[in-house]
């Protein structure tokens, strides 16, 4: 006897399609009607394969990028290069810090398949302005894809209203939810082709992987704890996201501020560009950035992270190169007196 399916309209053996609430609950996150669009995953990095391998890109098609990009993104189309199936634009940053718009618009004047861009960046925090970006690549017969893993749960993602064909995110970051859960929604304009096939739980009679959204998309037994766990979380996101995202923005100024005042530590991005986010990275002159982690970590009891953060392209960019930053992550958990305690820390170590 075959597993019961896990489709829209349709109940688990256990009464209660915690499947499907998923999916309902991330379509009424991204202000989308359809949830047979959303397509469940094991995070933002097998959402990002989904949609580049599921183009079908072949021939040399021209592909337009920025450096900006987590290794999620930028593998995947390196390994396409590799074969020769398609040719990457990557396009680099202004004097603010912005995505270079001459160079954006004319990379588009090629005619590019794909339009991939970071909504948020996982080593600054710094947001982009993407929805201008996206329209500019549809008018150029582009797909757009959002990688939102930073975003998603920090500030609204709509991609009807951010021009975003496909939009990958994880469910552990700003929506709190448990590891080894992504997301990929797929605009009704697209059909990606099916990079995983197998086991479904219906139509077992067929001799390939069924056509209808999602299951096009997912094959397999899915990951029903971690699918329940984001359901929680969404629950607690929509009465709690709000407050907990303005907590995480006053203790983001706080530490950004306090870490701007010190001598000998660089701060990578302004208030204003990374106030949604709760990212801070920073450099402390004279000290290389493992061993500096190490100390915050073993002496003081900072956790944090160090190197490039599987994003090599924008630490040449923003001038962090070779050996790329120490990087906070700020949490509803953390208090002031974290705050304080961290700046006097990497105060200490900068002295």
């Amino acid at each position: 006897m075959e597993s019961p399916p896990f489709l829209p309209g349709r109940s688990d053996a256990t009464g209660e399609n915690v499947v499907v609430e998923c999916r309902e609950r991330l379509a009424d996150l991204l202000g989308i009607n359809d949830h047979t669009r959303i397509v469940v995953t094991s995070g933002a990095t097998h959402s990002l394969n989904l949609a580049i391998l599921g183009l079908g890109l072949r021939n040399g098609a021209h592909v337009v990028t920025t450096v900006t990009e987590h290794n999620s993104v930028l593998r995947p189309l390196n390994h396409l290069a590799e074969r020769g199936d398609i040719r990457i634009t990557i396009i680099g940053l202004d004097a603010f810090g912005n995505i270079d718009i001459e160079s954006f618009e004319s990379a588009l004047k090629d005619e590019p398949k794909l339009v991939a861009v970071n909504h948020m960046s996982n080593v600054t925090g710094r947001l982009c302005d993407v929805g201008p970006l996206f329209r500019k690549a549809k008018k150029a017969g582009a797909v757009t894809l959002l990688d939102a893993s930073q975003s998603i749960g920090r500030l609204p993602v709509h991609p009807v209203e951010l021009c975003a064909d496909l939009v990958a995110f994880n469910g552990y970051k700003g929506l709190h939810g448990p590891l080894g859960i992504g997301v990929l929604y797929v605009s009704p304009e697209i059909e990606l082709d099916r990079v995983l096939v197998g086991g479904t739980g219906i139509r077992s009679d067929l001799n390939l992987h069924p056509e209808e959204m999602p299951t096009r998309l997912e094959a397999g037994t899915p990951n029903i704890p971690a699918i329940a766990g984001l359901v929680a979380a969404l629950k607690w996101h929509k009465a709690f996201g709000q407050d907990n995202n303005a907590k995480v923005q006053r203790l983001g100024r706080l530490l950004r501020l306090g870490l701007d005042e010190i001598p000998k530590v660089r701060v990578f991005g302004s208030v204003e560009d990374c106030e949604n986010s709760g990212i801070v990275s920073f450099t402390v002159d004279g000290w290389d950035v493992d061993e500096a982690r190490m100390i915050l970590q073993e002496s003081f009891g900072i956790i944090c992270r160090s190197g490039l953060h599987c994003a090599p392209l924008i630490h040449r960019a923003i001038g962090s190169a070779p050996d790329g930053t120490i990087r906070l992550s700020i949490s509803n958990q953390n208090t002031d007196d974290d705050i304080g305690q961290a700046i006097e820390a990497i105060r200490r170590l900068a002295t």
